[in-house]
Order: structure tokens, then C-alpha cells, then sequence
């Protein structure tokens, strides 16, 4: 119970500290990360040959740090880009759709962007094509620990990726300097990432290393 409510009162320390980070300092940081990104999502590119690279992430909303210049990269150079949208019928589930634009994003469930509702499912029989993951979260320690926002969608979205993949794709996350914290209390139903790239550059945990080493990836 503790632990529980330490976790909370994390959580809102964090959202409040996200909430108050000013705009122009927002902006600026959002494009150190995309900096500290695109290397490892080139070499990620090129490890795919001639197969287009295929990357999930989520579409930032508010206060997060901006995934869109991110995925604008990725679009001109011609990855299949997945997003989630909220199924309005079973709590705490999204569905995978392939968005290739901005025009494809609509505001959605809570006001979180969203592909739009007439696109086709990105069935979970494909999922095992996925090599990056960006998820997001309120904060990250170095050690690979992640919080979220409480809603457990993405627990529920991990635990049916690596049911259905015969491999683990590379899990990463985008954090200002301020998400950065000491230690994240870490539950049996938590996923760690891979990867953290902060507008300081990127944090590798030790899951992380033995991943790129296995793959043959490089921040080159």
C-alpha cells in the first residue's frame, strides 16, 4: 500500500514539474531529443536493408515532449509509423493504425491525438515487424525504470506485443531534463526501456546495451 501511494505522489510531483517547464525551453528541448534520436533511429534504418523500418509511437499531447518533427523524419524517409488509438468499447486497449501524415491525426479520446477512425487496423498478426517502440511517461530513472500515467494502457500494449513477436523490439523514450529522476519504484507489471534520449543525449540502459550489441545497432 506504501509503495503504491509512493508512486502516486511521484506521479503528481512529476506531472506538476512537467506542467510548469516553459514554453520556449519545451521547444528548445524537444529538439535536443529529436537530435539525440535521429542517429539511433538512422542506424536502426540501415540494419533493416532494404525493408522499410517500422516504429510505434505515441502522438505527444500538451506537455510531452513533441514526437511530430520525429516522426516527420521517419515519414520522409519512408518507415511505416504505427499509432495508437483508444478502443471505445474495452477499457484500457488501443489499436495500432499506420498513419504516412499529420493529416492522418485527429484529436481522440480525452483530447489525446489520435490516427483518424477510418484508417485500417494494424493487426496484432504484424506486430512481430515492429523494431522500435517509443512509449511515453512522467518520468525515468537511468536504470531503465519508467512511470506512466496510471491508465496501464501501455502495460496491457506490451504484454500483447511480446506475446505475439517472435523477437523484442528496442524500447525507447523521449524525457525533458526534469523527468529525470533518482529511482522509480517498479511493480511485477512494469516494463523497463531500452533506451532514453534527454536533450542532454541518450541513456543507455544495461538491457538497452546488450540489445544494440546483439543487433548490430550504433548511435552511428
Amino acid at each position: 500500500m506504501e509503495h503504491a501511494l509512493d508512486k502516486r505522489i511521484l506521479r503528481k510531483q512529476l506531472q506538476q514539474s512537467r506542467q510548469q517547464l516553459e514554453p520556449a525551453i519545451r521547444m528548445k528541448q524537444s529538439a535536443d531529443i529529436r537530435a539525440a534520436a535521429e542517429p539511433y533511429i538512422a542506424s536502426l534504418r540501415r540494419s533493416c536493408g532494404t525493408s522499410p523500418l517500422t516504429i510505434f509511437s505515441y502522438l505527444a499531447y500538451r506537455d510531452e515532449p513533441d514526437t511530430l518533427p520525429l516522426l516527420d523524419d521517419c515519414w520522409q524517409h519512408h518507415d511505416i509509423v504505427l499509432a495508437p488509438r483508444i478502443d471505445r468499447t474495452q477499457q484500457g486497449i488501443f489499436h495500432l493504425h499506420c498513419i504516412t501524415g499529420i493529416d492522418e491525426v485527429e484529436p481522440g479520446a480525452y483530447g489525446i491525438p489520435e490516427p483518424v477512425s477510418t484508417l485500417p487496423l494494424y493487426e496484432p498478426s504484424q506486430w512481430g515487424d515492429i523494431q522500435l517502440v517509443i512509449v511515453p511517461g512522467l518520468g525515468y530513472d537511468r536504470h531503465g525504470g519508467r512511470i506512466g500515467y496510471g491508465g496501464g494502457f501501455y502495460d496491457r500494449f506490451m504484454d500483447r506485443l511480446l506475446s505475439v513477436s517472435p523477437r523484442r523490439p528496442l524500447l525507447a523514450s523521449l524525457a525533458f531534463d526534469m523527468q529525470l529522476v533518482e529511482h522509480i519504484p517498479m511493480d511485477a507489471h512494469d516494463f523497463a526501456i531500452d533506451l532514453l534520449f534527454t536533450p542532454d543525449g541518450v541513456i543507455t540502459t544495461a538491457a538497452g546495451r546488450e540489445y544494440l550489441l546483439n543487433s548490430g545497432v550504433s548511435s552511428g
